[in-house]
């Protein structure tokens, strides 16, 4: 992200009274630095000196910085450490992601993240011709003609018509909206000669009791679930037999929410896919406005539109009606103003709709899953049971409650319910990857919408969903709790002082990681309101303070390289380089990982380097001892995936060879961790890393043997890397190959 940044205002450092105290703190801990750099030379002037209580105490003391500087190092290249930090950056990501929605605007109208309670209770404009219902019996040829011009097959199109071929009776399952009766129609007219039928709703099917007219097709498009578990394999053989007889076809319409007997299972098809909503459109568009549909479906809001109902996925007659009221936009009839609206009034009316009349089961699910889209079922399914069993205490008296059933709605019900899907997925564990079951919307705006619409329009479930998720935010999986972070943060952005004092904080200064995850998880969707985000940066001062809570500074220096520091990276980089002066590890850490988030960023990593080349050039110890911490962590924790490399690349020698711009940099900054007190070993123990990750990738070695050369000539020293080389190779089952290469390009002085 550039330093063209958004208008938030930044709590620039005060200039009045706290700034000067700041200042003459500052000059205390120079002073206190000059006073220690001092006693620190005068312990070796000799042994009487070593006899004095103070100079033994100076050792002691630096004894403890040296023991503190070796457990900052081993942890820098902990692969644990690292795994966590990778793990909190990628939950915190998945979390804003599967929470951020989209949003697609016309002009001046927000037309992807409608706004709940604004677009109720006005006229459905109505202007298709021809009749919206077929009713039972014949149906006419008139009607069948408009379904051949107006028609879009669906993906299973084909299976259909396949299966009808294949066997006279077919049980086509597919949810409200999807087109299932136009697309039985359409088969059936293809496949029938004799024309199409429909039967009429109150038809017993076991009971046989129908009239077949030879080669003709016929529809059921509603079958009561009575019904439906009645029939047996007896019925449908016998079915089958005398549609065969007569030559006819039947096709019975299900909704997607009905879970018929096992019997009926060779008959059913699932409809899978709908048809493309642009397609429907332009093609009832063509048969409106005969050929002149050009130049309305060249609108900029009717393309904005086309995309905003294909991700509402509306139902089939309302893509009719929708066409319509597009011809009479091309016609000047009405204004697309007013299409835009009805369209959102109508799409709001029917989410209110299916999230009011979700049963007590399904609709805890639904706000778990709201806010772990994406995430393996059984973290949605404990959630979702929590949040049911807070919900059956709030509502029901202590004698009478009753406890969710264990086995009431099945999964296949659950998810239908939902508006969800499930699909195969991967989880990382400490021992490595897993298959797992994971569980999405179809649609991936309905995270947002639906949590948005729970506060908005249910007062009551606040205070109860708020308790929920604060006690997810103590789970012992890091993406559980920056998920409910992150869930906090969005609901916040409707009340953040509330959220603030009861959540937020009480997070952060737990001191426990996965609560402050979560107390991280909630600034994000604060920071991206242009009302709260200056709030939000100075809150994040004020946690920075010296007077505060240890834990709760370490979460606001972690915070920095969030979103808050992608947004205002110099605010954040100032930040950062006051809390680098601290001696506390978790402060560090804090401060390494922020760092390495806003390097990330392809537009600060050469901000971020040109700073870290200040902190190890910098007077004061702590700052250089964290520069050169953030160095190792950084060189240690990123890698590259690359085109050029049979695996990710470190990214140090990544960056080396493929910007040369900041090739300078990265020279000088690993030049000086290999020169740096007390971070010899650790340097080049890095380095030994890279030839190991190079003998197995044979393209890595040019690069790196480049970076070798100039680290070498920044060292004063060309003897050194070569040593460390030849010791390598020598040792069991060393980089042999890697090493024999690298040698020779150091021998020759020469790049790659």
């Amino acid at each position: 992200m550039s330093e063209a940044e958004p208008e938030v205002a930044e709590p620039d450092t005060p200039k009045g009274p706290e700034s000067n105290a700041e200042a003459a703190a500052d000059a205390e801990a120079d002073a206190a630095d000059a006073k220690s750099a001092g006693a620190k030379a005068g312990t070796n002037a000799d042994t009487k000196v070593n006899a004095d209580p103070g100079a033994r105490n100076n050792v002691d003391a630096k004894a403890d910085a040296e023991a503190k500087r070796e457990g900052l190092r081993k942890r820098a290249t902990d692969p644990a450490r690292r795994r966590n930090a990778r793990a909190a950056a990628n939950a915190l990501v998945d979390g804003l992601a599967a929470l951020s929605g989209q949003q697609i605007t016309a002009n001046n109208l927000i037309i992807g993240n409608a706004r709940v309670g604004t677009l109720v209770g006005q006229d459905n404009h109505t202007g298709t011709s021809g009749p919206r219902l077929v009713p039972s019996g014949p149906v006419s040829s008139t009607w069948l003609e408009n379904l051949v011009q107006t028609f879009v097959p669906p993906p299973t199109f084909e299976k259909v018509c396949d299966r009808l071929r294949a066997q006279p009776l077919l049980l086509l399952r597919a949810p409200q909206g999807w087109g299932r009766t136009t697309a039985a129609m359409s088969a059936l007219h293809r496949e029938c000669v004799a024309g199409v039928h429909k039967l009429n709703p109150d038809v017993w099917l076991p009971s046989l009791d129908i009239e077949f007219t030879p080669d003709a097709g016929y529809l059921l498009e509603t079958v009561e679930i009575d019904q439906l578990r009645a029939l047996q394999t007896f019925h449908l053989e016998q079915l089958s037999r005398t549609l065969t007889e007569h030559r006819c076809r039947l096709i019975v319409v299900l909704d997607d929410k009905v879970e018929p007997s096992p019997d009926v299972e060779p008959f059913l098809l699932d409809g899978g896919e709908p048809a493309d909503v642009g397609h429907v459109v332009r093609k009832h568009l063509v048969r409106h406005l005969h050929g002149d549909e050009a130049a309305v479906l060249q609108l900029a809001e009717v393309a904005q539109l086309l995309a905003y109902v294909e991700e509402d996925r509306l139902p089939a007659r309302d893509l009719a009606t929708l066409a319509a009221e597009l011809a009479d936009v091309a016609r000047g009839r009405i204004d697309i103003a007013d299409v835009v609206e009805r369209v959102f009034t109508s799409a709001d009316s029917r989410f209110r709709q299916w999230f009011d009349e979700l049963d007590a089961e399904t609709r805890p699910f639904t706000i778990a899953l709201a806010v772990f889209n994406g995430m393996p079922l059984h973290i949605v399914s404990t959630a979702g049971r929590m949040l049911a069993r807070l919900i059956v205490d709030e509502e029901t008296p202590d004698d009478k409650q009753t406890a969710p059933s264990v086995f009431g709605v099945r999964s296949a019900e659950l998810l239908r319910g939902a508006r969800a899907k499930s699909y195969k997925s991967t989880e990382e564990t400490e021992y490595g990857r897993i298959p797992v079951e994971a569980v999405r919307f179809v649609d991936d705006r309905y995270p947002r919408r639906i949590l948005e619409y729970v506060w908005q329009e249910h007062h009551a479930a606040h205070e109860l969903v708020r308790d929920w998720l604060h006690e997810l935010g103590n789970h012992p999986d890091l993406r559980v709790c920056t998920r409910a972070g992150v869930a906090v943060g969005l609901l916040s952005t409707f009340e953040f002082e509330h959220a603030r004092q009861l959540v937020i904080e009480p997070w952060a200064d737990s001191g426990e990681r996965h609560n402050q995850s979560a107390a991280i998880g909630a600034l994000q969707f604060p920071c991206l309101e242009p009302e709260l985000a200056p709030l939000v940066a100075r809150m994040l001062a004020a946690w920075l303070h010296r007077d505060q809570p240890l834990a709760r500074r370490v979460t606001a220096t972690a915070a920095l390289g969030s979103t808050f520091g992608q947004l205002v990276p110099n605010r954040a980089i100032e930040l950062l380089r006051r809390m680098a002066r601290s001696g506390e590890p978790d402060i560090r850490d804090a401060v390494c990982y922020s760092m390495i988030e806003l390097f990330k960023v392809t537009e600060l990593t050469g901000q971020i380097l040109a700073e870290l080349r200040t902190w190890i050039g910098s007077r004061r110890p702590d700052v250089r001892d964290t520069g050169f911490l953030c160095v190792l962590q950084l060189s240690f924790d990123v890698d590259v995936d690359t085109f050029r490399g049979a695996r990710a690349w470190p990214v140090m020698v990544w960056l080396a060879d493929e910007m040369p711009e900041l090739r300078g940099d990265i020279v000088e900054l690993f030049a000086r961790l290999m020169e740096a007190q007390f971070f010899v070993p650790a340097a080049y123990a890095e380095i030994r890393r890279w030839v190991c990750l190079s003998e197995t990738d044979p393209q890595l070695r040019g690069p790196l043997g480049s970076l070798l050369i100039e680290l070498g000539h920044a060292i004063q020293d060309t003897a050194v890397v070569p040593y460390y080389l030849r010791e390598w190779g020598a040792e069991r089952n060393g980089p042999v190959r890697a090493v024999e290469v690298l040698l020779t390009i150091l021998d020759s002085g020469r790049a790659y």
